[in-house]
């Protein structure tokens, strides 16, 4: 019998392209809750047959967070378990990718993501290592005993060369029946069915067309208590759930923790509260009692809070708690969705009433062919289903607009930082950004990215010497990003005028994504021609960071491509008769 996961995996049609790491991706992105996929993917995959035991390295500096993976897909799923030496080989990955001394003997590829991560590590923006083993068998203890050692090991080398700061490095087996759980998790709104009896010092109840609410103030050591009783089955529908304590400017489950232990009468003013669906509850006198318990918004909250020693537990504090108890399905769907909001690294969230964003949100909807949350996400399930291939993540739109607009170092290291700090969201989206031309440069990373894909599928034999060049230069980490920055530095040269506003770019007609990255198509494949000898310095030496380093090439590839302007004529000419310039 085919599970739910299954299904929803054949139906991503969108990620077959990634062939074997079909089922990592959709793993991460179940996990981590990431909307885009395809521009993750294109950063973190490996793509390369001497990977080291690495076939992805996510970092998200946002978050504080990287993902270490071994995927492993199997013809024959029969098969008992899955292959620990697959497990052990991650021991490599951890010895090279961890070890504070630059590797030897790893290709440019491999170097730049060690270079990359060991960059976030001394910036002290990484607390959580996690290292994953993704496959279609069932788990073993002998796989689980490997990756425990591969854990060990990562987390002595980040503690050796990395002194006085904290790391939680966590490791697990995502199999068959594991992703499968999480899955049908993320589905569940609620898992825990005890019943429980609360002491509140009040309550009254709110009431819908479909629902019911009751709202009060728990005692913390009673949230305490259930975290550490049921631990991340309180969150079945957040499947992020608590991503553990760090210290760190912007950490908020520190905060949580300190105000905790400092403050805790102060707590119920400081924090947002709780949301949690249950089956049923009643209230008498000062007595709440419910049965079943599915935290959908305060995961950070409750495991902040379950994570301080009981001792430090008092009484007097308190946290606001909302129950609601719902029956109808869709209602239940729309309330987990709209809870959901546990990642605040996801700094979009903070823009999504934003002016511009609003405004926004509304010519895509008049376009009508290309979907845009404007940093409104949902939840798990939409994740999960993937919105399709016309929908645009409010993250992608911001990282095309930096990079086009000559900000790839901030659209590649900083993507969170757009939506931030003022000075860089009002360069990226200015007042006079519209949808069309956010569908112009988004579609331009879109067929990048394509480019790469289209590539990966040529196998390591047929490729010619110029594709072997190309495909290793995509392979450095930001080179996505630089591309996209060095093609709009080019506008002037494709469209053959002045460009005095390019934020006037956009199709002359109303195009999907698809549509409008197919029209980028011929462009990309004969820019990228330039760009392994003209744009790999700032990649390799400098991973973007050094701005000169980036000038320089840019410069040097526009040399390039208006030398070969004349040979390209005729590609150039029916790009401009699909673009309007003024």
């Amino acid at each position: 019998m085919t599970d739910g996961l299954e299904i929803a995996l054949q139906k991503r049609a969108d990620l077959d392209r990634y062939g074997s790491n079909k089922r990592l991706l959709l793993a991460l992105q179940l996990m981590l809750d990431i909307e885009d996929i395809d521009t993750v993917a294109a950063t973190s995959l490996t793509d390369h047959p001497n990977d080291k035991s690495c076939d992805l390295l996510y970092i998200d500096r946002g978050s504080g967070r990287v993902v270490l993976a071994q995927g492993y897909e199997s013809e024959n799923t029969a098969k008992l378990q899955a292959p620990a030496r697959k497990a052990a080989s991650l021991h490599q990955a951890v010895n090279w990718l961890f070890n504070k001394s630059e590797p030897d003997g790893v290709p440019d590829v491999l170097r730049v993501a060690w270079r990359e991560l060991h960059d976030a590590l001394a910036d002290d923006v990484i607390g959580h290592v996690a290292i994953w083993y993704v496959h279609n068998l069932p788990e073993s203890q002998q796989v689980i005993g490997e990756l425990e050692a591969a854990r060990d090991s990562a987390y002595a080398q980040l503690s050796h060369g990395y002194q006085g700061k904290k790391f939680e490095v966590s490791c697990e087996e995502l199999g068959r029946e594991r992703l499968s759980a999480h899955y049908e998790n993320s589905q569940t709104p609620i898992l825990v069915s005890d019943t429980f009896t609360i002491e509140v010092p009040g309550a009254f109840e709110e009431r819908g067309d479909q629902w019911t609410a009751l709202c009060t103030s728990v005692p913390v050591s009673w949230l305490h208590e259930r975290f550490k009783q049921h631990g991340a089955g309180l969150f079945s529908s957040n499947v992020r759930d608590y991503l553990g304590s760090r210290r760190s400017q912007s950490n908020i489950n520190n905060g949580i923790q300190e105000t905790v232990l400092k403050e805790p009468t102060n707590l119920w003013a400081y924090n947002n509260g709780i949301t949690a669906l249950v089956h049923d509850f009643s209230f008498s006198g000062s007595t709440v009692e419910i049965t079943g318990l599915g935290i959908v918004n305060g995961a950070r909250t409750t495991g902040a809070i379950g994570s301080v020693p009981a001792g430090n537990i008092g009484q007097e504090s308190h946290v606001l708690t909302r129950f609601i108890r719902c029956s109808d399905p869709e209602t239940v769907k729309s309330i987990v969705r709209f809870n959901n909001r546990q990642n605040p690294t996801q700094a979009s969230d903070f823009r999504s009433n934003d002016g511009v964003q609003r405004r926004l949100v509304r010519e895509f909807q008049q376009l009508g062919v290309v979907g845009y949350s404007g940093g409104r996400r949902g939840g798990a399930e939409d994740v999960i289903r993937r919105p399709g291939e016309n929908h645009l993540s409010a993250e992608v739109a911001a990282q095309a607009l930096a990079a086009f607009h000559g900000e790839s170092g901030v659209a590649y290291h900083e993507k969170s930082k757009i939506w931030e700090q003022d000075g860089i969201y009002s360069r990226v989206f200015p007042e006079r950004v519209s949808a069309e031309h956010i569908v112009f440069v988004a579609s331009l990373l879109r067929a990048v990215e394509l480019e790469k894909a289209k590539l990966g599928r040529i196998g390591a034999e047929a490729r010619t010497e110029d594709e072997v060049e190309l495909f290793e230069w995509f392979g450095l980490r930001g080179s996505i990003m630089l591309a996209a920055e060095a093609i709009g530095a080019t506008r002037e040269t494709l469209v053959g005028e002045a460009v005095s506003d390019p934020y006037v770019l956009r199709f002359k007609k109303n195009v999907s994504m698809s549509e409008a990255a197919k029209a980028w198509e011929p462009i990309v494949e004969s820019l990228l021609a330039f760009a392994p000898g003209q744009l790999r310095d700032p990649l390799v030496t400098s991973s973007l960071r050094n701005r000169q380093a980036v000038d320089t090439a840019l410069r040097n590839f526009r040399s390039q491509v208006v030398a070969a302007r004349k040979h390209n004529r005729t590609t150039y000419e029916h790009f401009v008769d699909q673009v309007i310039s003024r």
